[in-house]
């Protein structure tokens, strides 16, 4: 009996370890808050012109809803404080996806 809980219980650990999106996000997350993730951080002008492109690879992201539209970045070890702007951050190799409409 105890030989079934055991293989019971590895093996329902094993079934929700193995497909888990939210698991996968956890990682991510972990990664991107302790090494961070090689990204292209681009921001945009209310009419879509490009501002600034920034490109690292140790990027790590914080938004602030404290004073209003705040996203915070660490880029190899410097920060920037962007306020009530467009930014789209992407990580290296997201422009390999395929994206079905």
């Amino acid at each position: 009996m105890k030989k079934f809980k055991y293989f019971l219980v590895i093996s329902t650990t094993a079934m929700l370890l193995s497909g888990c999106a939210a698991l996968d996000d956890w990682g991510k997350d972990f990664e991107s808050n302790t090494s961070g993730l090689e990204r292209t951080v681009t921001i945009y002008s209310e009419d879509g012109e490009v501002i600034k492109q920034y490109k690292g690879k140790n990027v790590r992201t914080k938004n602030s809803s404290e004073t209003g539209n705040q996203v915070i970045l660490n880029i190899d070890g410097k920060r920037i404080q962007i306020i009530n702007a467009n930014v789209v951050i992407e990580e290296k190799g997201v422009e390999d996806v395929e994206v079905s409409k």
